[in-house]
């Protein structure tokens, strides 16, 4: 985190789902984790698909993470593009909006053998949507 902040960047933290890592699964768990850190440079990135897995509400881990959140990656339930799942957008906006986050927002989705041209423009019109 001290060497990122020596050139104006904050270190991000994701926390991954369980099938990846039995580390920090959660919002409630990277919380814990950058506090023991002791940087007021660290952030957490907020990875749509694995918070589907593992947060009750992804709203309201994003409400709790607030001012820690330091990008997201959009991603639908199933790591298709944004629409390409069952994840419900229009509350994870609001919730970015009510804590006042103005950072990134991302695509971090799989488009499927010969699908690029159609996740992109799915991801495209989630964030004119939603994120706009």
């Amino acid at each position: 985190a001290d060497h990122a902040g020596q050139y104006g960047v904050p270190l991000f933290f994701e926390p991954l789902n369980r099938y990846e890592t039995n580390f920090v699964n959660n919002v409630e768990a990277a919380l814990k984790f950058v506090a023991l850190a002791d940087s007021n440079n660290i952030r957490i990135l907020c990875d749509l698909f694995h918070m589907n897995i593992e947060e009750r509400d992804i709203a309201e881990a994003l409400r709790r993470a607030g001012k820690m959140v330091g990008h997201v990656h959009l991603a639908d339930s199933n790591r298709r593009a944004a629409g390409g799942g069952h994840t419900d957008f229009g509350p994870i906006a609001r919730a970015l909006r009510e804590i006042g986050y103005e950072g990134f927002v991302s695509a971090e989705a799989m488009a499927g053998p010969g699908r690029a041209e159609e996740a992109a423009r799915m991801t495209m019109e989630a964030f004119g949507k939603y994120f706009a």
